[in-house]
């Protein structure tokens, strides 16, 4: 590989890039294993904590595999090459509004199919989800993790593997994106935030539960677009006060 020295621009930004050129040109294929962290940092002329944050990044999208001990390997495989070209857009923009726009896209698509196709398992499961995230409510416990589990677990009940891969990506990327402003939010507006959220996400279940693919869908619009345009409301407010 013809690893080329980072000179401009965001250093973890070209790292990516390079390794994405290196997948597409086939210089790296599934199950290559990468030169080590201290290699890269040597060969891109970039510190270390560069290439760890670019390594993490892919190996949160599912492109790369970091084994403990052993190294750094290419985890693609051919059923996953329409995806992959998302996650590296998704990384390199860092964009909020944009990847929300992009979630409420995909989501919306998936709750309506899931809607039409969900069956008596997997109303079952999210019974079990919805009693978990009812007991968490009162002390607020593990609010950002139920939050996921609901979004991850209506994209698996879609029986579209390609569109639940989709929305995975779309909510790993905006997850770490969105973290710190997520976070501070639901402690800002502690009660308020969490009781809005679960009653949100019962009442688009109850909707698929019904089989009622355009409620769901109007409903996870609703639901997403409010939770943006909070966020949004609240990184600038946050930002007045910092400045």
């Amino acid at each position: 590989m013809d690893i080329k020295p980072i000179k401009s621009r965001r250093t973890t930004e070209i790292i990516l890039e390079q390794i994405k050129n290196f997948m597409i040109q086939g210089q790296l294929n599934p199950g290559d294993k990468l030169p080590t962290e201290s290699i890269l940092a040597e060969k891109f002329e970039v510190s270390r904590t560069s290439v760890r944050e670019a390594l993490s990044a892919l190996s949160l999208t599912g492109i790369l595999d970091i084994r403990q001990g052993e190294g750094i390997f290419v985890k693609r495989s051919p059923s996953n090459a329409v995806i992959e070209p998302l996650s590296f857009i998704f990384l390199l923009e860092n964009d909020f509004e944009k990847i929300m726009d992009v979630c409420i896209a995909l989501e919306t698509q998936a709750v309506d199919l899931v809607a039409r196709n969900r069956d008596n398992d997997d109303i079952a499961a999210m019974h079990k989800l919805f009693e978990k995230m009812k007991q968490d409510l009162p002390e607020g416990k593990n609010v950002q993790k139920d939050d996921v589990s609901f979004h991850l677990a209506l994209a698996g009940m879609c029986k579209n593997p390609l569109l639940e891969r989709m929305v995975n990506t779309a909510l790993n990327i905006s997850g770490q994106v969105l973290l710190s402003t997520y976070q501070q939010w639901v402690r800002t507006y502690y009660f308020e935030n969490r009781q809005m959220l679960y009653q949100e996400h019962l009442e688009i279940f109850q909707a698929v539960e019904n089989k009622d693919n355009e409620l769901a869908n109007r409903l996870m619009n609703a639901h997403l677009s409010k939770t943006q345009q909070e966020l949004k409301r609240f990184e600038r407010i946050r930002n007045i006060l910092e400045y």
